[in-house]
């Protein structure tokens, strides 16, 4: 009813302005209609009432396509709700290809070629994802046009297209690492610029998906020299050196100098997790496992991030077992074990800490000196039960160490039979069945 009415205030207002008289305007040859339905399809996406809303819009869109911008931004959003509805391919391509239409006659009537490009970009790599060139292409013409303007998602597409295009042998790898830098350097400008307004957020996380997208194509040689290239413009921005330090680490690149330079200078003004982190990996590969016991704890006690902490264990795990101290090193494991609860790397870590005892464990009694292994294998079955992905490591290590059980008649003469418990002495102070081959 209230809709009804209005179209009755439209049809008065519009005869009073004479906008009849306005026929080859922005509102078009037939400016009544094209009024009337502008108002109506507004009304109805205001409501949500999307069908109509569409219905009315698409008069709008092929009468009097100079009438409104705002028009082409519903317009998106609507065709891309009737795409997201289409059931079949049939269905859907007509309705693609309408969106494109939607961004070609934006860029005709309004301008903003570059950042509309960018939207339109996008879009084909969603729905048209086999056309790669032509995607690639039209995203290429707006990060050019846009340059240090280019909106995040539009950067993450570009880069996903630009692989893409390495992956069908239309870019060499060299191109790729090109794209990579380029994209780098127009983030890390929008991050300093959005410094404490929620958009910083969005380039942040368009840094991440550009780095996993890159990353089998950054060689450390590569990234060692970008990192040291932009070390001394980017040193005060915490974000900027923590993500570096992360490729550094990840790439296994950490022995650089520049790694070094980044972890110092970090922990020294901004202390972090992440900072002393990277200050026990440093510490680490110097084998100063001391050191790296301290730092791994001090990450440990700064974090924040829950995501973060099964590393952090793990890694405090790995320098007190470089240091010898397989007691506290099993506790940490276990921490992470508790942490991460279908993760099968602290029971290895475990099983080889036990394993690597033989020789210090010692106790005049072959068979509970060689239980050690008995042990160990349990560790490793349970790795296997909580995390599939971990069969092949350990079932290679149960292989190994089955070499080493006790024979029965090493056992028989302290009376232990095929699975009897057996306590094993040492640091390990824990329990396992005896099994013969």
């Amino acid at each position: 009813m209230i809709i009804q009415m209005k179209r009755l205030v439209i049809i008065s207002f519009t005869l009073l302005l004479g906008l009849t008289s306005m026929a080859q305007g922005k509102y078009g040859a037939d400016s009544l209609k094209c009024v009337e339905n502008l108002s109506l399809y507004r009304d109805y996406y205001k409501q949500k009432v999307y069908e109509d809303a569409y219905n009315y819009w698409k008069v709008v869109f092929e009468i009097c396509p100079a009438s409104s911008e705002r028009m082409y931004v519903d317009g998106v959003s609507l065709v891309g709700k009737k795409i997201k509805a289409a059931k079949t391919a049939e269905e859907k391509a007509p309705l693609v290809e309408e969106l494109m239409k939607v961004y070609d006659q934006r860029i005709q009537n309004f301008g903003k070629e570059g950042y509309v490009l960018g939207r339109k970009g996008t879009d084909m790599l969603r729905y048209k994802k086999s056309e790669t060139e032509a995607h690639f292409a039209i995203l290429n013409k707006s990060i050019e046009a846009q340059g240090e303007k280019s909106e995040a998602g539009v950067i993450v597409s570009y880069m996903t297209s630009s692989v893409l295009m390495e992956k069908e042998d239309k870019l060499s790898k060299d191109e790729v690492v090109e794209k990579f830098t380029r994209l780098s350097e127009i983030i890390a400008t929008n991050i300093a610029k959005y410094e404490g307004k929620p958009t910083k957020d969005y380039y942040i996380k368009a840094q991440s998906s550009v780095e996993n997208l890159a990353s089998p194509y950054l060689s450390c040689d590569i990234i060692i020299e970008l990192s040291e290239k932009n070390f001394e413009k980017n040193k005060e921005d915490q974000k900027w050196m923590e993500r570096t330090a992360d490729l550094l680490d990840k790439k296994g690149c950490s022995e650089a100098p520049i790694f070094f330079k980044i972890a110092e200078e970090l922990h020294r003004t901004n202390p972090s997790a992440v900072s002393a982190e990277k200050m026990g990996i440093m510490s680490l590969k110097k084998k100063n496992y001391e050191d790296a016991e301290n730092y791994f704890k001090q990450a440990i006690e700064l974090n924040q991030d829950e995501s973060k902490q099964f590393n952090y264990l793990i890694e405090l795990a790995s320098a007190q077992t470089s240091r010898g101290s397989y007691s506290s090193a099993r506790s940490s494991a276990r921490k992470a074990a508790e942490v991460d609860p279908s993760n099968g790397l602290p029971y290895i870590m475990i099983a080889d800490m036990i394993a690597s005892s033989s020789k210090a464990c010692t106790n005049g009694d072959a068979c509970k000196h060689k239980a050690i292994y008995w042990l160990a294998t349990d560790y490793l079955n349970k790795a296997i039960a909580v995390d599939a992905s971990v069969r092949d490591k350990a079932s290679a290590k149960i292989a190994s160490y089955k070499k080493y059980f006790p024979e029965r008649d090493e056992c028989f003469f302290i009376n232990v039979k095929d699975g009897d418990s057996v306590d094993v002495g040492c640091w390990i102070g824990e329990s396992t069945k005896a099994r013969f081959n």
